[in-house]
């Protein structure tokens, strides 16, 4: 796994419970973290298959420019939904390991 996931996953826990607690600092992370998940796999070519086509296919529009994708990722509550899928997914699979 990337350093660049493993850093969005390990500040992804300091947010976790963003949909109960909203704050303009977890907002902040979470906006951050989204433009490093996009900005991760749009770097890491070799590294797309080792997950699910939805998140790739979400990074490559929304990398794109797609209409529909920047519309649907312009509310924070997708963006987090996407991040705790992606966090969700990696430690059930075990690509990560909380330290």
């Amino acid at each position: 796994m990337q350093q660049c996931l493993e850093y969005i996953c390990r500040e992804f826990e300091k947010v976790t419970d963003y949909l109960h607690a909203p704050t303009p600092a977890k907002e902040l992370i979470i906006n951050n973290l989204f433009a490093n998940f996009m900005d991760c796999f749009g770097q890491y070519p070799f590294e797309k298959k080792r997950y699910p086509k939805e998140f790739l296919q979400s990074a490559n529009l929304y990398n794109a420019g797609d209409v529909v994708m920047l519309k649907r990722f312009e509310d924070i509550g997708m963006r987090y939904l996407l991040l705790s899928d992606f966090y969700d997914y990696v430690k059930i699979t075990h690509l990560y390991h909380k330290v």
